[in-house]
């Protein structure tokens, strides 16, 4: 009875692993909102169209009081602000900005963004500057191979109940267990790095951003 559920699961598993090939698809194409709280959808929309008013009409007062009170007052530069979210795609700047505000700090000249410092608060005791390098390529390959292993996986499970691995190295893939336990330490990996995918790319989208001129 054991080694069908366990056939079950390693099943379940390769269908998750296909899920999360999607899914990192659907975030990065369609669903980048979806990762917004109710009341941050509500400034996005509110904010956006605020800065659509301000760039046309150059009335800025509406847009620079809302943008101090999401973002708060240590937001240097509503310039920038203006930026991200007068952007056509709110996904390019202004999504990151509103998942990430909290884990920037500043330091330097408020006068101007040449002479501020801007880094991001891992941790509590831990701040880096923006990334530069966009590491997104890699981390998607990297969840595509843990599908592939998965499936890969679950094959030889079916395969070496008639061929057994004689291989030492390899002789754990005759137990079917053992490798449900792999495919789901894959799975997780994946979850894993998908999560971190998300925020390195946010962060990075951020770096562009303090880079763009003023409007």
């Amino acid at each position: 009875m054991l080694i069908y559920i366990v056939f079950l699961m390693i099943f379940v598993g390769v269908t998750v692993a296909l899920y999360q090939v999607y899914e990192i698809h659907y975030n990065i194409n369609v669903g980048n909102d979806k990762k917004l709280s109710k009341a941050g959808k509500g400034r996005l929309k509110m904010l956006s169209e605020q800065a659509k008013v301000a760039t046309k009409t150059h009335a800025r007062t509406d847009f620079d009081r809302m943008a101090a009170s999401t973002l708060g007052p240590e937001f240097f530069d509503r310039d920038i602000a203006l930026v991200a979210f007068a952007e056509e795609e709110a996904g390019s700047y202004a999504i990151p900005l509103l998942r990430r505000k909290k884990r920037l700090s500043f330091n330097g000249d408020t006068e101007g963004a040449e002479g501020i410092r801007i880094r991001v608060r891992h941790l509590p005791f831990w701040k880096t500057t923006l990334p530069h390098i966009n590491i997104r390529a890699a981390l998607i390959t990297l969840v595509i191979v843990n599908c592939f292993l998965v499936q890969l996986l679950a094959a030889m499970t079916v395969y070496t109940i008639s061929y057994p691995v004689s291989i030492p190295l390899l002789a754990w893939l005759n137990q079917p267990l053992v490798v449900m336990l792999v495919i789901y330490a894959l799975i997780f990996m994946s979850l894993l790095v998908s999560k971190f995918d998300r925020y390195m790319h946010d962060l990075y989208q951020l770096g562009k951003l303090f880079k763009k001129d003023a409007v």
